[in-house]
């Protein structure tokens, strides 16, 4: 004859060995309290024969979960509030900033500067052209128009000394536009100026980088070269997302490295009496 099957029931010794570990996830001052009877409780209700033991482990599971949770959340101001912990999570956040503020402000500044190369050339070399005597007209290609609102092609417009438009390669709707008058006092205290221009604007409106050079000699005047800025800004924005995103999980990993050392830190019972509440059941 085989042996009869063994009742689960009064086997419970596994039951009550992985209970007891899992008593240990509790705060110290919790389980030291409360353990005891905890396990008392599981060992009575192993011993009930009335209660079906497939109903009884989903319990103590569901029981163990939700007051682990609710016990760690009642200790959490006790633990987070300590003067070092939050001095060290300000510290880090505000490392963490820094860090997401210099992943965004260089590689933004390099590839806004770096839309200016080619018209820092090309202003210098028209009006090298343009003092050496060749008029406005025949030192750029004025055959070649060029859409500043649709195209990202660089341009050059020449300016007379009263800064009327005299030759160009660029159009925005069918005409020249003009920077403002400050612009021009600029160019003439400084011989330069490097800035991002909006002719049109508005949510659809044209931005224009834009240097602008000073001319001497017989024909006087501003030889403005420009180029859209559509594309850069759009990198520029991918740059600015990703430095956000990047931002936020320092953040959250802080949070997180932060709570869990406060909570695996925190005062032994031996610091004062336990005042969170305690989810057994009688």
């Amino acid at each position: 004859m085989s042996a009869p099957p063994i009742n689960p029931r009064r086997d419970g010794g596994q039951i009550e060995r992985l209970y007891a570990r899992a008593l240990r996830l509790y705060p110290a001052e919790f389980s030291d309290t409360y353990a005891p009877a905890m396990r008392q409780a599981l060992r009575d209700a192993l011993s009930d024969k009335t209660f079906p033991l497939h109903k009884l482990i989903p319990l103590i599971f569901r029981d163990l979960v939700t007051s682990l949770i609710k016990e760690h959340i009642d200790m959490l101001p006790n633990s987070l509030t300590r003067p070092a912990l939050i001095f060290n999570a300000l510290i880090l956040a505000g490392i963490a900033t820094g860090v997401a503020l210099a992943l965004y402000a260089i590689p933004q500044h390099l590839l806004r500067s770096g839309l200016n190369d080619p018209q820092i050339q090309l202003a210098g070399d028209v009006a090298a052209r343009i003092e050496q005597g060749v008029t406005p007209a025949d030192a750029i290609p004025a055959s070649q128009q060029i859409d500043m609102a649709r195209s990202l092609s660089p341009f050059v417009i020449v300016y007379d000394e009263q800064r009327h438009p005299i030759a160009s390669q660029g159009l925005l709707n069918g005409s020249i536009p003009t920077p403002p008058p400050g612009v021009f006092e600029n160019v003439l205290k400084n011989g330069e100026e490097r800035l991002s221009w909006q002719p049109v604007r508005g949510s659809g409106g044209v931005r224009i980088a834009a240097v602008i050079q000073r001319v001497n000699g017989p024909h006087t005047g501003y030889v403005l070269a420009g180029r859209n800025m559509r594309e850069v800004e759009a990198r520029i924005a991918d740059v600015q997302t990703m430095a956000g995103l990047t931002w936020l999980g320092m953040l959250g990993l802080i949070m997180v490295g932060t709570i869990t050392f406060a909570i695996y830190t925190r005062p032994s019972s031996s610091a004062g009496p336990y005042h969170g509440t305690t989810s057994v059941a009688p």
